[in-house]
């Protein structure tokens, strides 16, 4: 085999080599930055809403079932819409979280024994009502279900307070980039990328001065397409941002009552994040495209020295 042709076929497994890391890096690192945008939109924002917009229920449901319990009117009418409609509002908010596997297990099981609870605080508010001519009775199943609701490690909203402790961390995890995908962004992914400008970049000039032949179409354009990967780039921050920003927005400490506009927002934040997701697809697509355009620019040439003697 001639010095040239060797050269060439070295060059050739070289190119090949790097362009799959480079191409399998970037989309592990791409992949790793836009895999939660739509769980963070469609699954971890209601979830969390949810569980915040039932712990202002039903602290809200022991203020309106107290003032109603002590109102004049109340043989009347009764204990109050505002108390039901808030204990009804809880009650939906937990079903409809349960549903939900955001925080794991633990928070799944948290929430079925609160719903019990839920359930049994309710039965006491009514059965203080039910005894609201005897002052005892009242006053004590008053007083345990302020306790089953508030006070304590055990209590209603305590557990949820874990709960949703759970769902931040799981969001977290979801919106963080992590030191392996920094590490994959800013050293592996440029190191690669520019070591492969830098062959296919020496690999023409070498052909030009071997071959005499100004421009190898194949791998100029070869090398151009590895221009690609700083939109993916853009792509990335922006995306990594907008889900830093949903984390802001769910980590507020009036969610419960901002609900509505909360999610709102954070579905506007996250809006252009699901389609720079899908670019994860151009990826193998292209590295595919640039082994292609290697193949074809220097396997002529090694072909010119096929039959050449040892």
């Amino acid at each position: 085999m001639s010095g040239t042709r060797a050269f060439l076929v070295r060059r050739l497994i070289a190119l090949l080599v790097v362009t799959v890391a480079a191409s399998t890096v970037l989309l592990a690192a791409y992949y790793g930055v836009s895999r939660n945008c739509r769980t963070v939109s469609d699954r971890s924002t209601p979830a969390i809403l949810q569980v915040a917009a039932a712990r202002q229920a039903l602290d809200d449901s022991y203020r309106e079932a107290k003032r109603s319990l002590a109102s004049p009117t109340l043989e009347v009418e009764g204990l109050s819409e505002d108390y039901r409609d808030n204990l009804a509002a809880a009650k939906q908010n937990l079903a409809q979280v349960a549903k939900s596997t955001t925080g794991g297990e633990s928070a799944g099981q948290s929430l079925r024994t609160i719903a019990a609870l839920v359930s049994a605080y309710g039965d006491t508010i009514e059965k203080a009502y039910v005894n609201r001519d005897n002052r005892t009775l009242h006053d004590a199943y008053l007083g345990y279900a302020d306790t089953m609701l508030r006070r304590g490690d055990s209590s209603i909203l305590h557990r949820l307070e874990g709960v949703q402790e759970q769902q931040q961390s799981a969001l977290l995890q979801q919106t963080s980039i992590g030191w392996l995908l920094s590490f994959a962004w800013w050293i592996l992914v440029p190191a690669l990328f520019i070591t492969l400008a830098v062959l296919l970049i020496h690999t023409q000039r070498f052909l030009r001065h071997r071959f005499r032949r100004l421009v190898n179409p194949w791998l100029a354009a070869a090398t151009a397409l590895l221009l690609a990967v700083l939109p993916l780039a853009l792509f990335t921050y922006q995306t990594q941002d907008r889900l830093a920003s949903a984390r802001h927005s769910l980590t507020q400490p009036d969610i419960g009552r901002t609900g509505g506009p909360t999610a709102r927002k954070v579905a506007k934040t996250m809006r252009d994040t699901h389609w720079r997701a899908g670019a994860v697809g151009w990826i193998p697509l292209g590295g595919t495209l640039l082994a292609a355009l290697v193949l074809v620019g220097l396997q002529p040439r090694i072909d010119e020295y096929r039959f050449q003697p040892r």
